[in-house]
């Protein structure tokens, strides 16, 4: 089939939602200013564009899923890394998408958004807390793929058997906000704490006043030097959840930023 056909049929901004993968991706520019959306952007429709014409070879849709699989990991070759780089790079799926690696939820958003793209009844799950990508061929038959070795984990239940408990699905929505959260603690742990501000920020967008992400953004806003705000995040949380088990560590810092703020007085 030619790229004329492809051309005038497939148009990637109208016929796809890849919002999810947009999102990820757009979100770069938060804390990293010179982020080029457009060509991550750009990457990924050209690899979806890729994976079209490879799913159009197949009327059988598990050889279709292998033959994007093999290409996903082989030609394409996306993986997991064996080198020290920082998590909050390898849970970039900007950086994923230029450097082809990343962490399990990275790679699991950027295979995902293709497969769901193509059509397929893709999923992202939580299985033992382990991010997957599942494609579900009927309601007794789904394969399972771990996303930074594409290892496939094939289930077919049996008809007369009764259904097992699925696995913890993640929706749009949900998958930006667990790629934010995990990306903000990444963010923390390298002590990027400009960063970490602004995936905060971007999760308070979304949850509007969630009494745990204003602690969190609390906690960074005394990191970089807004103590006043900082309180202000922090006293919410009190108020809000007073027998949280660390509410006292809470206060403590509360305490803390009115002593120091008095000290400078």
């Amino acid at each position: 089939m030619s790229d004329v056909w492809l051309d005038d049929q497939f148009d990637l901004e109208h016929t796809y939602t890849v919002s999810a993968v947009k999102r990820c991706i757009g979100a770069q520019a938060h804390w990293q200013a010179q982020a080029d959306i457009q060509q991550a952007t750009s990457l990924y429709e050209s690899l979806l564009h890729e994976a079209v014409v490879i799913n159009q070879r197949f009327d059988d849709k598990h050889q279709s899923l292998n033959a994007i699989l093999d290409c996903f990991y082989g030609q394409w070759g996306f993986s997991g890394s064996q080198q020290d780089v920082p998590e909050f790079r390898l849970n970039s799926v900007y950086f994923t998408l230029l450097y082809r690696t990343g962490n399990s939820l990275a790679l699991g958003i950027v295979l995902h958004g293709i497969l769901a793209d193509l059509g397929f009844d893709a999923d992202m799950v939580l299985v033992d807390h382990a991010v997957m990508v599942q494609v579900n061929f009927s309601a007794q038959e789904h394969y399972l793929i771990e996303p930074t070795s594409g290892q496939q984990l094939w289930h077919l239940q049996p008809e007369n058997d009764e259904p097992e408990q699925g696995h913890e699905l993640l929706v749009d929505e949900e998958i930006y906000k667990l790629y934010l959260a995990h990306q903000k603690w990444a963010f923390i742990a390298a002590e990027r704490f400009g960063s970490a501000f602004a995936c905060a920020e971007l999760l308070l967008e979304i949850s509007g006043d969630d009494p745990y992400e204003r602690r969190d953004r609390g906690y960074l806003l005394n990191q970089i030097n807004r103590p006043e705000l900082a309180k202000e995040d922090l006293r919410f949380f009190v108020d809000e959840c007073p027998d949280d088990p660390g509410i006292d560590i809470v206060r403590h810092q509360i305490d803390e930023l009115e002593n120091n703020n008095n000290t400078l007085h």
